[in-house]
């Protein structure tokens, strides 16, 4: 017998994953980028940080896809979740993607799945880059987890909270100092009036 709420939340997923797939490729297109020249070698990122994300990204999505194909495949971290909890998720994983599509859109060119400076970079202060730096991790916390309770599985919750705590304890570091070293005071006047992954808060001044 068919459980067609788990058919549906699986096709809403699938729809989501997709939607951030195309996004990123469209505007992290090689073709649309400039590469950094050997004088830049210092402002990119460091081939094992690249290794170790990219085999935490595709244990984390490996997981994800192979849930979608078959949930019975990861049956062994699943946990009992009821409907208005896996709903709540999907509801939760969409506001994410929302704000991961948004804050692709707004770098546009400057967009970059590595860590690397090029010529056509410049300091983002649009969109959600106007409140935080990193908008793109941020946002992916709500995805995450969203996915994870819409799919009663604990290893996808799991595995994508240890991308997110690498990512934030060090890549986001080395991405500050990269971008210190390449924009000098322009990013560090905007490092003053953002927060890293949530707005900061600025108290009211008196007229």
């Amino acid at each position: 017998m068919f459980n067609w709420d788990n058919i549906a939340l699986r096709l809403v997923i699938a729809a989501q994953l997709l939607a951030m797939g195309v996004v990123r490729a469209y505007f992290g297109a090689p073709r649309r980028k400039q590469q950094a020249d050997a004088s830049q070698d210092d402002m990119r990122e460091p081939a094992w940080l690249t290794a170790t994300l990219g085999l935490i990204a595709l244990l984390h999505f490996g997981a994800i896809v192979a849930y979608l194909l078959n949930p019975s495949l990861l049956r062994w971290s699943a946990f009992e979740a009821g409907n208005t909890v896996r709903w709540i998720g999907i509801a939760l994983g969409c506001v994410g993607m929302v704000g991961e599509i948004w804050s692709a859109v707004a770098l546009g060119a400057s967009y970059s799945p590595k860590l690397q400076i090029s010529d056509e970079h410049v300091v983002v202060q649009a969109g959600p880059y106007r409140w935080i730096r990193h908008p793109l991790y941020a946002f992916w916390l709500p995805v995450t987890a969203g996915w994870g309770a819409a799919m009663g599985n604990w290893f996808i919750i799991a595995n994508g909270a240890v991308l997110i705590l690498v990512l934030a304890a060090i890549r986001v570091p080395r991405e500050e100092a990269m971008m210190m070293q390449g924009f000098g005071e322009s990013y560090r006047k905007y490092m003053t009036h953002t927060g890293r992954f949530i707005p900061r808060w600025r108290p009211m001044q008196a007229k």
